[in-house]
């Protein structure tokens, strides 16, 4: 069964650069659960572009669905997750400076200092995930890492030059949810998703939440994040 999750990081961003207290990522979140949002995701940078502790803390308490907080791979961020108790943390690695976009994890890099942090993830209650390419490379080494889940970056759809490609980019990621779910990990995904692709997305079995951002707050300037996040949920 398929979740929709809002990614709120373009909404405190923008919060950010207007440095002040608006719009508000709570009041966004409430919203989006009033509209059908089944899970709320945040991302925890190093360098705080988007939420900090206390947006986290707050969510931790407000949030009614479920709630996964991306974390770079770093010991004061994870303890300060650890402290707050999200439903699921995600490992990323830093994106362009620029931007709020996660990156892929390389598993190769980070396998043990991750393996150690997993399986304290899993003494306290909390589930573990990693942000990785859709390779079954990568998808092996999560699952000998005991990840409990994968989300896949769907970015590799920005390169479909036409449908015939974009067609087999979602072949594959198919191929690879299966291989996921066969291995005893959950599978997510995220990046490059929006309104114009949810429903081919949501026609992919064992996918369990599909994360958007930006594509909804675009549209709730407009609507409403309330109508903009059914009218994306209708969609899958």
């Amino acid at each position: 069964m398929h979740r929709f999750a809002l990614d709120i990081d373009t909404i405190a961003y923008v919060r950010n650069l207007l440095t002040g207290t608006n719009p508000d990522p709570i009041h966004a979140l409430v919203l989006a659960e009033l509209g059908g949002a089944e899970s709320i995701v945040c991302y925890l940078r190093d360098d705080l572009k988007t939420v900090n502790e206390t947006d986290v803390q707050l969510l931790r308490q407000v949030v009614k669905s479920y709630l996964n907080v991306r974390s770079n791979i770093t010991e004061d961020n994870v303890r300060k997750l650890m402290r707050i108790k999200p439903d699921m943390i995600t490992f990323v690695t830093p994106g362009d400076v620029s931007t709020v976009a996660a990156c892929s994890v390389d598993l190769n890099m980070y396998a043990e200092q991750m393996r150690n942090f997993i399986a304290e993830f899993r003494s306290n209650g909390i589930l573990s995930s990693v942000l990785i390419q859709p390779t079954l490379a990568q998808v092996k080494n999560a699952a000998r890492l005991e990840f409990d889940y994968v989300e896949f970056n769907a970015g590799v759809l920005a390169d479909a030059q036409d449908m015939n490609a974009e067609m087999e980019i979602l072949e594959e990621i198919t191929g690879l949810t299966v291989a996921a779910n066969k291995l005893g990990m959950g599978v997510n995904i995220s990046g490059e998703i929006g309104y114009d692709n949810i429903r081919d997305i949501g026609r992919i079995d064992f996918i369990e939440d599909i994360i958007v951002g930006e594509p909804v707050f675009t549209k709730a300037l407009a609507i409403g994040i309330e109508q903009a996040t059914r009218d994306i949920i209708s969609l899958i």
